[in-house]
């Protein structure tokens, strides 16, 4: 795949095209006149830029999160997995510079030399073009809006209410299912949160769903209490 091609299935012209040569230039690549690094400085580089721009957006898009919940989140994004897919659809390994041995062994181009080239492609645009134009890179390969979505259902308020346990130092919140009512496939589960003193009870068509409800109640009555106590 030609530099122009990868231009355009990434969404940015280079203004210095040499960024994106050396962005694909693997360190196995034969002939590598001295002055023409390979793309490991661009990947250390990228990998920085990379944790910032994720960094920024889900510090803007969860404003209730703590600390410990933007990790998870910042890790569910990025990761190798995650690399490896956008290094796939942009077509990284069709255009990574590597040494014809690389290609006849078994293993090819490696999933790792994948998303290693991913993340320096990152480092180029933000040298070539700035944080902005990083910024829309990364927030459009990555789709940050169905992550988004992903992280909301994966941190739900009994994540919440162990984390704010954490950081308060004391207990985990424990739960207990106080009835379950209705036909089988019509079940209604009520069930309660406690931390301490302070308790909350909710409902819902799990144990799970109703544990859920009656956390998000008892965040609310936590974050009121420590308002009065403050």
């Amino acid at each position: 795949m030609t530099a122009a091609r990868i231009e355009k299935q990434i969404g940015y012209r280079f203004q210095s095209p040499s960024l994106l040569e050396e962005a694909l230039r693997h360190g196995s690549a034969q002939g590598r006149k001295e002055g023409q690094p390979s793309n490991e400085r661009l990947e250390f580089l990228g990998d920085a830029v990379l944790n910032l721009c994720v960094a920024y957006y889900i510090y803007n898009m969860l404003p209730q999160a703590e600390e410990g919940v933007l990790t998870k989140a910042r890790a569910s994004i990025i990761n190798n997995q995650n690399l490896l897919k956008i290094g796939e659809r942009i077509g990284v390994a069709e255009s990574l510079n590597t040494d014809s041995s690389v290609r006849r062994k078994g293993g090819g181009i490696t999933r790792k030399m994948i998303a290693n080239a991913v993340e320096a492609i990152i480092g180029a645009i933000f040298i070539d073009g700035g944080y902005d134009a990083c910024f829309s890179f990364v927030r459009d390969q990555f789709q940050f809006d169905g992550f988004l979505n992903a992280m909301m259902d994966g941190f739900d308020a009994k994540s919440q209410l162990q984390e704010w346990c954490q950081k308060e130092k004391i207990a985990l919140p424990e739960y207990s299912l106080l009835s379950t009512e209705g036909l089988p496939h019509e079940r209604m589960f009520r069930a309660r949160a406690q931390i301490m003193k302070w308790f909350a009870e909710g409902a819902g068509k799990s144990k799970k769903e109703a544990e859920t409800s009656a956390a998000a109640k008892l965040l609310k009555i936590l974050a009121v209490s420590k308002e009065e106590t403050s």
